[in-house]
């Protein structure tokens, strides 16, 4: 290799250090600036995106709030307990024979077991109690029961904003 060098021309080495040099710029370039700038321009789109998403809704935060007090007004204008509030839905959509037990939780919160029950109905069920009722789910276990689409629960309801 040596030999091979020397016995080119100053000129010729000079072609091949610049020659060399470029082909090092090239690759710092391809192997480091490029994806470091295309990385950056990623960030600052998503950053970009980011901005878009907080400012519609900040935009949005007064209607939120509108609806949220008035799906609130709607659950609570009904004095009616929790307990009994509970009761009534589940007969309405034929699910109270599943529920083994009801336990009140304090003042505003109850605590039931359901067995042997469709899951489809209790979804629904659940469904109707946070949408029409302003009841929130506090905590929710599901076991899949052997026969399908039957599931054994347990949840703890509370009246929403109450915990």
């Amino acid at each position: 290799m040596k030999e091979w060098w020397q016995s080119k021309t100053p000129q010729e080495h000079m072609a091949m250090i610049i020659g060399a040099a470029a082909i090092l710029l090239l690759l710092v370039y391809l192997l480091m600036w490029r994806p470091f700038n295309q990385a950056l321009e990623k960030q600052s789109l998503l950053v970009e995106s980011q901005q878009v998403t907080l400012s519609w809704m900040q935009d949005n935060l007064g209607l939120v709030k509108r609806l949220r007090s008035e799906q609130k007004g709607r659950g609570a204008s009904s004095n009616e307990a929790l307990l009994t509030l509970v009761d009534r839905t589940a007969k309405k959509i034929q699910l109270r024979q599943q529920i083994q037990r009801i336990k009140p939780q304090g003042d505003n919160g109850v605590q039931l077991w359901v067995e042997q029950a469709p899951f489809d109905t209790i979804l629904k069920w659940l469904g109707e109690l946070t949408q029409t009722h302003a009841i929130e789910i506090d905590s929710l276990t599901i076991d899949r029961q052997e026969k399908s689409g039957l599931v054994n629960a347990r949840l703890v309801l509370q009246r929403e904003g109450e915990s």
